[in-house]
């Protein structure tokens, strides 16, 4: 398997994290210097080619794997089966790369794949394809740990960057400290309908994605914070990540299987002392197609999931203040969604004692001192 990495252009400045001196990185390796200090606010960088060649990446070309220091961009992508939407998701990114210039090393992780794997649009640095499914949580946190670069973009196969979409939220991390992740405007394939822009959490912490399925036409068009980035399409910097990482050290908690681990993330990363900013003019297509099918089409498995590791994120993260002040109103909404559930999704309620089960676990990944 090729461990190798896409070449592009590097801004001619030093990242956040990312030391003044010329020669080394955040980590202490040495990084070459930009080609002309006066080339401009970005510069090509000269890396060693796999073939041992030094020369600056032609942007006529199409994206080529090189060292390892000419990324500071990880793009992470888990799939389910042979995704066939992989291909325009990746072909998607191949075009960000080409156009703006930035460094992009990508992973893919393939779950449950049969036969022989399918030509991508471009080579990835890592790809690892199985047939078991660990789910969506273990497979993303594995591949952040397989990632160097500065910043981490992740992406569900269904959804496709718009054009400088990337870069405008490299911009944001660049030039904002404080800010740990950007949440990206997804709209539907339509087009004309949102289907996320950020993550908010209610008074129960019910997490919502705000416009879902509204009219996206002037709606949520400007800079605001939000708890946490739907993970179909945000980009995390990687120091905020390592900061935020629960008990257990992981960046994700792979318990969860799937669902809410961009909640339980964003949680984290506001009590590390990061933002999560919804930056509008990043912008992804994201299909989603369940949403617009409705719950009963989702698996029941998966329903059981969300409400599980929704009341794992908060034993997760609430404060024992909080918990106790929001008891009752805790408990009394709880009754009556027991009660809703025993008439409508009686199955779901099976998730209760995997709850209790989890407790202790959980309680062990707390961290101290919440937000």
């Amino acid at each position: 398997m090729s461990h190798r990495r896409i070449w592009s252009v590097a801004p001619g400045r030093p990242r956040p994290g990312i030391g003044s001196r010329a020669g080394s990185d955040s980590w202490g390796r040495r990084r070459p210097a930009p080609d002309d200090a006066g080339a401009g606010p970005r510069t090509r960088r000269r890396e060693e080619t796999a073939g041992g060649i030094i020369r600056p990446p032609s942007r006529s070309e199409a994206p080529v794997m090189d060292s390892p220091l000419s990324a500071s961009v990880s793009a992470i992508v888990v799939v389910l089966g042979d995704d066939p939407r992989l291909h325009e998701c990746l072909a998607a990114l191949a075009a960000e790369v080409r156009e703006t210039g930035l460094g992009i090393e990508v992973v893919v992780v393939e779950n449950a794949a049969r036969g022989e794997a399918p030509a991508l649009p471009l080579e990835p640095a890592k790809r690892i394809r199985r047939e078991a499914n660990p789910g969506y949580a273990a497979s993303a946190a594995e591949a952040i740990e397989a990632t160097t670069g500065d910043y981490v973009l992740t992406l569900n196969p269904d959804a496709t960057v718009h054009a400088g979409s990337v870069a405008r939220a490299v911009a944001v991390l660049d030039s904002e400290p404080d800010v740990g992740a950007v949440a990206f405007r997804l709209v539907r394939t339509d087009g004309t309908t949102l289907d996320s822009a950020g993550i908010r959490l209610g008074p129960i912490r019910r997490a919502r994605d705000r416009g879902m399925g509204e009219p996206a036409e002037g709606a949520f068009t400007t800079r605001d914070d939000v708890d946490a980035a739907c993970m179909a399409c945000a980009l995390f910097r990687r120091s905020a990540l390592d900061a935020a990482r629960d008990g257990a050290g992981e960046v994700l908690d792979r318990r969860f299987f799937a669902y809410k681990e961009d909640v339980d993330l964003g949680w984290r990363l506001r009590r590390a002392g990061f933002r999560v900013a919804y930056v509008p003019d990043a912008v992804a297509t994201h299909e989603r197609g369940w949403k617009e099918r409705g719950r009963q089409t989702i698996p029941l498995e998966l329903r059981i999931l969300s409400l599980r590791n929704r009341w794992w994120t908060i034993l997760k993260n609430e404060s024992a203040l909080s918990l106790l002040l929001r008891m009752a109103l805790y408990v009394s909404v709880e009754v009556m969604l027991v009660l809703f559930l025993l008439v409508t999704e009686p199955g779901v309620v099976r998730a209760y004692p995997r709850i209790v089960l989890g407790i202790p676990g959980t309680l062990r990944r707390r961290k101290s001192r919440p937000r």
